[in-house]
């Protein structure tokens, strides 16, 4: 090897390994999977479009725990990640909604579309800036979200065209709902939920006992198995499931505030009282 190509693989440009590159890859699939629904809603073939925006939400919870369990974490795979979230959880929903219904609405239906794009951007934005600040949160608050996270987000957008798959004795009460004036609204509603500052669960830090860790993965694969059989049914429930949670999380956020403060507060007096009492 010559000196110069020493030098080269010492500053760190050499080939990356494999592990460091297993991260990427998977959020390259789901890349590939939201441009896969792109292309089956142009040729007007709404349930693949769906499923593919499913599978990419999917695919998103798997990189960045591929990425901390070879402790492959880079900067670079941050960045892509947000690229591939934006097109498979922005852009791909969006035309969805746009060319399934939306489109008779003309140049109100495509503001609105627009509008939730731009949501979704700022959205990835705003949890972009928000991980340089992941250090120095309070463990609490790392178990909450700032609004709703992009993948589900996209999945809740979604919920009025997964209605329609649906050929149950029901089906007549989405037939009866599900109008261009519902839907817009619906859309800009969950628009409004991604940027906004409520707070949101996150399952990522928080502390399960194993009994309740055993039952949670139980009722998780009972999800699973009744998600794979009658998917248009498992996912709006669990979409409206979630946002029955959105209520309880900011209630339960403010709970933990309020106790956190106050044991902020008790500890500075319990500080000016001993300082007070060093001083005499």
């Amino acid at each position: 090897m010559s000196s110069d190509g020493a030098r080269e693989k010492r500053a760190g440009h050499g080939s990356p390994s494999i592990t460091r590159l297993l991260p990427s890859m998977v959020t390259m699939l789901g890349l590939c999977s939201g441009l896969t629904s792109i292309r089956y809603t142009f040729a007007g073939q709404w349930e693949p479009a769906v499923i593919f925006i499913v599978v990419a939400a999917l695919i998103d919870g798997l990189d960045g725990r591929v990425a901390r369990m070879l402790n492959s974490a880079t900067t670079f795979g941050a960045q892509l990640d947000s690229f591939a979230d934006f097109l498979s959880f922005g852009v791909a929903p969006a035309f969805l909604l746009y060319f399934w219904l939306l489109y008779s609405m003309r140049v109100v239906g495509w503001v609105l579309v627009m509008i939730f794009v731009v949501c979704m951007s700022i959205r990835l934005a705003r949890f972009n800036v928000s991980l340089y600040d992941e250090d120095e949160k309070e463990d609490w608050r790392k178990c909450f979200f700032v609004g709703v996270p992009a993948p589900i987000g996209a999945l809740l957008s979604l919920i009025p065209v997964m209605l329609t798959f649906y050929d149950g004795d029901v089906r007549w009460i989405s037939d009866r709902i599900l109008n261009k004036n519902t839907v817009s609204a619906y859309l800009a509603f969950v628009a409004f939920l991604s940027v906004s500052n409520i707070p949101t669960i996150s399952a990522k830090h928080h502390n399960i006992s194993r009994r309740w860790f055993y039952m949670l993965v139980t009722i998780l694969a009972v999800l699973m198995v009744l998600a794979i059989t009658n998917p248009w049914v498992i996912l709006p429930l669990m979409g409206v499931l979630y946002f029955v949670s959105i209520p309880i999380g900011g209630i339960y956020y403010a709970y933990i505030s309020a106790r956190s403060t106050a044991a902020k507060m008790s500890k500075a007096r319990k500080a000016v009282s001993s300082t007070e009492q060093n001083t005499k």
